[in-house]
C-alpha cells in the first residue's frame, strides 16, 4: 500500500481507498462511505425506496420477511445506467449480469440494515428530516429546485425519507463497528514508516481553484443553460475577477456551477503535475506550474463537455520531496486503522449474511432455466434517459480527500 499524498486520488488503492463519500440520487450529499467501500451503495441510495415502484413486481429474493421485486432491481439498474455507473447492456446476458449484481448490493443493504435494526440504530424521524435540510442547505437548493430534483428521479418525499433512514442506519453501524478498532501503537507507525520510508514523498504538483460555467441544467441560481449563455457568463466572470473587488473565492462560491467546488470555494485541493498532465494535457500542465501564486487564466472551453473554466494557482511545490516521519504520521496511522477497520467490516459483512435466512430467486430461476438469460432483452426499462456524465478533472483535495469535479465527495477521518 503506498502511503503518499496522492492516495486520496479517487479509484486509487491507498490509505484513503473506503473513504469516498456519494450523494443521494437527487443532488444532495449524503455521506455513505461505509458503503461506497463494499459497494453498497448504489443499492442504497438507488433502490432503498427511492424510486417508485409497482406493487406486483416478480419477487426476485427475500432477507428474513423482506422481500427485494424486480422492479426494485431494475429501477437500480436504470440509475446506474443514467448516473454513467453501468455500460448500456446490449444482449440478455449483460442485462442478467446487471440484475444480479444489482440483487446482491440490494441484499447486502438489506442485511445491514437487518443487523442495525437488532442493535437499535435506525435514526428517528426527526433526525432523518434534519439530515435532509442539512443537506438541502448544503448544496444550495432552494425548496422549488429540491422537489424538481425529487420529480426528475421519480422520487417521493417519503421515499426520499425512508432512503435517508437506511443510510444513516447502516452508517451508524459502521461507525459502531469503527470505534472498536483501537489506534495503533507508536512502534505500529515508526515500523510502517520505517517499512515503506521510499514511498513517503511529497510530489512536484499545484493547488488549484476553479469557476465553471456549464451550458447544461445544472439547477444552480443564475443557471447559463446552453452554449451563449454559458460563454457569456464567463466572460462576465472574468471581468468581474479582473476589476474587482470580490475575490475568487467570493466569485466561485456564488457563481461557479460546478456544486463540488462551489461549496468548497472553488478550491480543488493539490494535483501532482503527472494529474495535470493527464487532466488538463501536458501544455496546460506546463502553464499552471508556471504561473505564480494568485494568478488565474482566461476563459477555457472543454471541448467535449462544452464547460467554460477559469484555473486559478493557489500554491505550487516545485520539486518533490521526502517527507519526514511527523509529516506522514498521521497519514500512517490513517492507513493501519483504515485496513484493521476493513478487515472487521468485512467479517461482519459475513457473519450477518451467515445469521440472515437469505434466498436469492432470480438466481436460482437461471440456474434452473440457463434459457432466461437467453430470453431476456434490454427493454426502456433500463435504457438512459439522461446524457452520460462528462469526464470530470480528479484532484486530491488536502482538506478532506479528493472527489471529481460535479460531485460532493469531502472524504472522512478513517479514525472515526
Amino acid at each position: 500500500m503506498k502511503a503518499n499524498e496522492n492516495d486520496n486520488i479517487p479509484g486509487r488503492t491507498g490509505v484513503n481507498r473506503s473513504r469516498n463519500q456519494v450523494g443521494l440520487t437527487f443532488g444532495v450529499q449524503l455521506a455513505a462511505s461505509r458503503l461506497c467501500a463494499w459497494g453498497l451503495a448504489a443499492a442504497v441510495l438507488l433502490a432503498a425506496g427511492s424510486c417508485k415502484s409497482s406493487s406486483n413486481g416478480d419477487v426476485a429474493a427475500r432477507v428474513g420477511t423482506h422481500e427485494i421485486k424486480m422492479d426494485q432491481i431494475n429501477n437500480t439498474v436504470k440509475q446506474q445506467l443514467d448516473s454513467g455507473g453501468a455500460n448500456q447492456p446490449s444482449t440478455g446476458a449483460e442485462l442478467a449480469a446487471l440484475q444480479l449484481s444489482a440483487l446482491d448490493n440490494l441484499i447486502q443493504a438489506e442485511v445491514l440494515l437487518q443487523r442495525a435494526q437488532r442493535e437499535n440504530l435506525v435514526p428517528d424521524d426527526s433526525k432523518v428530516g434534519q439530515e435532509i435540510e442539512r443537506q438541502k442547505q448544503e448544496a444550495r437548493l432552494t425548496e422549488d429546485e429540491y422537489q424538481n430534483r425529487l420529480k426528475q428521479k421519480g422520487m417521493t418525499e417519503a421515499s426520499l425519507r425512508e432512503q435517508v433512514k437506511t443510510q444513516l442506519a447502516i452508517n451508524a453501524l459502521h461507525d459502531k463497528e469503527n470505534a472498536r478498532v483501537k489506534a495503533p501503537t507508536d512502534q505500529d507507525i515508526r515500523k510502517y514508516y520505517d517499512e515503506h520510508r521510499n514511498q513517503f514523498v511529497a510530489e512536484r504538483g499545484a493547488e488549484i481553484s476553479v469557476i465553471v460555467t456549464d451550458p447544461a441544467n445544472n439547477g444552480v441560481p443564475e443557471d447559463a443553460i446552453g452554449d451563449a449563455a454559458a460563454e457569456q457568463k464567463i466572460k462576465e466572470i472574468y471581468s468581474q475577477l479582473k476589476s474587482g473587488p470580490l475575490d475568487f473565492a467570493t466569485v466561485a462560491s456564488q457563481r461557479s456551477e460546478d456544486l463540488s467546488s462551489r461549496a468548497q470555494e472553488g478550491k480543488l485541493g493539490f494535483a501532482t503535475e503527472a494529474q495535470l498532465n493527464q487532466t488538463f494535457g501536458t501544455q496546460m500542465a506546463a502553464r499552471l506550474m508556471a504561473m505564480s501564486a494568485g494568478q488565474f487564466t482566461e476563459p477555457i472551453k472543454d471541448a467535449t463537455s462544452g464547460r467554460w473554466y477559469i484555473l486559478k494557482l493557489n500554491n505550487k511545490r516545485e520539486q518533490n520531496q521526502n517527507r519526514t516521519f511527523e509529516e506522514a504520521r498521521q497519514e500512517i496511522i490513517n492507513a493501519i486503522t483504515q485496513e484493521r477497520q476493513d478487515v472487521l467490516w468485512t467479517a461482519l459483512l459475513k457473519a450477518a449474511n451467515t445469521e440472515a435466512s437469505i434466498k436469492n430467486f432470480l438466481a436460482d430461476r437461471i440456474v434452473e432455466n440457463p434459457e432466461t438469460v437467453v430470453m431476456m432483452k434490454p427493454s426502456e426499462l433500463v435504457a438512459p434517459t439522461l446524457g452520460p456524465e462528462q469526464p470530470q478533472p480528479r484532484f486530491e483535495n488536502q482538506n478532506s480527500g479528493a472527489a471529481p469535479l460535479g460531485s460532493k465527495s469531502p472524504a472522512r477521518n478513517a479514525n472515526r
